[in-house]
């Protein structure tokens, strides 16, 4: 899956985004590792740079779970998204999952990730899912945009909203 898309008007980046599978794109997975350790430094606490770079290594598929994705603007790495049998926090009933949505600072509130979670939903349905889930507090608002419904909370820390796509009729 190599994806190339212009920007909806609501967008306001203007450059082309490429999606692509991670294990097309090795050479990011060091700086996927930095984002991560940065962005979520409670959960990566205890492993080091090499040890999360390691984990990146397990999506390197292109036709089975688990995927990640990575998203270019303008041929500069800007986010990344995986679809997995499950996350942390989910029960098996609840899988595939999208999660690891991160889109660098520098590149957020362009669509990159509403476009990673349009790559995700479109993965799944490839690899023959007919719904996939995600947990999330920070994106709703794109999952809501694109026609998933919250169906419930999981609990980590803390409740997290728990949704569903339907893929069979979601619009891609």
């Amino acid at each position: 899956m190599a994806l190339t898309f212009e920007p909806t008007p609501d967008d306001t980046v203007g450059h082309k985004i490429q999606i692509a599978h991670l294990a097309d794109h090795t050479d990011a997975i060091s700086t996927l590792a930095r984002w991560f350790k940065a962005q979520w430094p409670d959960y990566y606490a205890d492993r080091t740079l090499a040890d999360i770079e390691q984990g990146f290594g397990d999506d390197l598929n292109r036709d089975r779970l688990p995927l990640r994705l990575v998203a270019f603007e303008a041929g500069e790495l800007a986010g990344t998204i995986v679809l997995r049998e499950r996350g942390n926090y989910t029960r098996p009933e609840h899988q595939p999952e999208l999660g690891g949505l991160y889109v660098a600072d520098s590149h957020r509130r362009r669509g990159i990730g509403k476009e990673l979670v349009r790559a995700g939903m479109a993965a799944a349905r490839e690899l023959g899912y007919q719904a996939v889930y995600a947990t999330t507090h920070t994106a709703g608002g794109i999952l809501r945009r694109l026609g998933w419904e919250q169906i419930g909370s999981v609990q980590h820390a803390e409740m997290i909203p728990l949704y569903r796509c339907d893929l069979t009729s979601s619009v891609l």
